[in-house]
Parts: C-alpha cells; structure tokens; sequence
C-alpha cells in the first residue's frame, strides 16, 4: 500500500490547527469568564449557607413552639 506523503501532511495539520484553535479557544473564555463563575459560585454558596441558616433556624423555632 503506498501512502501518499502530502496527503498525510494534510491530515496533520488539519489537525494540529484544530488542536491549537481548541487550546487558544479554551483559554480565552477560561480568561474572559472565570470571574463570572466565581462570582456566580461565591453567589450560590452564600444562598446555599443562607437557606441552610434559615432552615436551622426555623428548626429551633418550631422546637420552641412544642
């Protein structure tokens, strides 16, 4: 079977360049929006702890109520 060089090399460097393009890619939004996750995780602990203190809370008044 013979292989056909160029053909190889084309194949490579479809896939180098795409690899490269996910990588690049990848990095910028990584850059662009870790703020935004953080932000939006901080926001989610803080109500998660909130809901938990409520609920703690609501807990001890119906034990008061008894």
């Amino acid at each position: 079977m013979d292989i056909n060089s160029h053909v190889l090399l084309l194949f490579a460097n479809a896939f180098l360049t795409t690899a490269l393009s996910v990588v690049i890619v990848g990095a910028i939004l990584l850059r662009e929006y870790r703020p935004t996750i953080r932000r939006l995780k901080d926001e989610a602990a803080a109500s998660s702890s909130a809901d938990t203190t409520n609920h703690n809370k609501t807990s001890s008044d119906l034990r008061d109520l008894s």
